[in-house]
């Protein structure tokens, strides 16, 4: 074998070194999924964690729309389950003034707060959708099961990322128990980084 073929293999294995831990999932054990938008509204595409679900849907007079990819869920007892949530919304539909990423975080905070033990972890900028966007990590107390009335307080994290993209708002949240939250955070920053707004 040349210096040359032996260079040209070692680079070609390098490559694929790389292309295993970042692609694919295959650092953290996860696989993925292609998603893209049926509601024009949403109108993204990105990654999703393979075997997951996911449902679109709008809220009243089209406040919002919404897309959100969950755990599937297992036959025991509904507990609170690990979820990812992108929600689109006008920024003329908005309900703080004036309609901006830092304004919109705050309002946020100030909602998260009211629950037990909130308290806000880090707070970064980031650049996604080719835009300036806040990127928010915190954690509080919440009912493990909704309308049960054996349901518990559990702690939470979460981790949200606002952004303004021309007249929209692009809020994508990660949402899980504090015990389990590291199990889908890697893949959480992977789907992020997938993110693309489909051609008009």
């Amino acid at each position: 074998m040349t210096p040359a073929s032996k260079k040209m293999l070692f680079t070609y294995l390098i490559i694929g070194v790389i292309s295993m831990l970042s692609g694919q999932g295959c650092s953290s054990g996860l696989k993925y999924e292609h998603y893209s938008s049926k509601d024009p509204a949403i109108n993204i595409t990105m990654d999703y964690i393979s075997g997951w679900l996911y449902s679109e849907h709008r809220g009243s007079y089209d406040s919002y729309a919404q897309v959100t990819f969950y755990e599937p869920p297992d036959r025991k007892e509904k507990v609170y389950k690990a979820g990812i949530i992108i929600t689109v919304k006008d920024s003329a539909k908005v309900e703080v003034k004036p309609p901006t990423v830092e304004a919109y975080a705050e309002d946020l905070l100030a909602k998260r707060m009211k629950f037990k033990d909130a308290k806000v972890l880090s707070r970064s900028k980031v650049k996604l959708l080719e835009t300036d966007g806040l990127d928010i990590e915190l954690s509080y107390k919440t009912l493990d099961k909704l309308y049960n009335v054996d349901a518990k307080l559990i702690p939470v994290k979460e981790r949200v990322i606002i952004l303004k993209k021309d007249d929209k708002f692009y809020i994508l949240r990660y949402q899980n128990t504090e015990e389990d939250f590291d199990r889908f955070s890697k893949a959480f920053s992977h789907i992020i980084k997938t993110l693309k707004l489909k051609e008009n």
